[in-house]
């Protein structure tokens, strides 16, 4: 990407990261273009509540090896590829995984998340097993997976494929999508539609501050009527 246009790009993402109930207000966007798409937190579920995170995938499938865990240590089989991910990306990037189901063998830990904090990357996407939560938790990364598990990857996965695009929760990423996640849900922004992404959710979040502040000021449901009627709002165009 050119400087120009990656500076563009990091401020609409910064722009983003401020909007309140963020992948709320993306769905909507995105259900305005006709474009992306976005899933609920029950298929993957944030580790630390709170927590949110924007920025352009980076990404990784697994695939499952034959054999005993013990057969493919001799072998020198099943070494993981978490680590030249994050060592791949720019800072603020999300790793997004692949995993074949089902989700019984962990994929991110404590050492993983500490790598991916020190490269620089945003957050992990994991559809599939992470374990060690209280470590992740304690180094500061938001985490999104569908199951948390003791038992680890190593030896029971391999690097299928980097750079290539990958399913999670239904959705397909490419690499480079925008990726937005928080307590509610995962969203998927084609990189052409960033700018109108963050226009549309930047009108829409002042139109729905306007409307709190006329609510908090209301002393009941006609009083809000009159008062948006006199000041010609429509609170019909607001889905949250």
């Amino acid at each position: 990407m050119h400087p120009t246009q990656q500076a563009a790009a990091d401020t609409a993402l910064s722009v983003l990261y401020r909007i309140p109930d963020v992948s709320s207000a993306v769905a909507d966007a995105l259900d305005h273009l006709g474009c992306g798409d976005s899933t609920g937190t029950r298929i993957l579920v944030p580790l630390t509540p709170g927590t949110r995170i924007c920025g352009p995938a980076i990404t990784l499938r697994y695939r499952r090896l034959d054999g005993s865990v013990a057969d493919s240590r001799r072998d020198g089989l099943g070494v993981l590829g978490d680590r030249d991910l994050y060592e791949s990306a720019r800072p603020g990037a999300v790793a997004v995984f692949e995993c074949p189901p089902p989700a019984d063998t962990a994929v991110v830990g404590a050492i993983s998340a500490r790598w991916a904090r020190l490269a620089g990357v945003a957050g992990c996407i994991v559809d599939g097993a992470i374990r060690d939560s209280a470590s992740i938790i304690d180094s500061g990364l938001p985490v999104w997976s569908s199951a948390r598990v003791a038992r680890a990857a190593r030896h029971r996965y391999t690097t299928d494929a980097t750079g290539v695009p990958v399913r999670i929760g239904g959705m397909l990423v490419t690499p480079g999508d925008i990726v937005i996640a928080d307590d509610d849900g995962l969203c998927v922004v084609p990189p052409a539609a960033l700018a109108e992404v963050v226009d549309l959710c930047v009108r829409a979040d002042a139109v729905e501050r306007t409307l709190l502040r006329t609510m908090a000021e209301s002393d009941s449901p006609a009083d809000l009527h009159a008062r948006l009627a006199r000041a010609g709002a429509d609170a019909s165009s607001i889905d949250r």
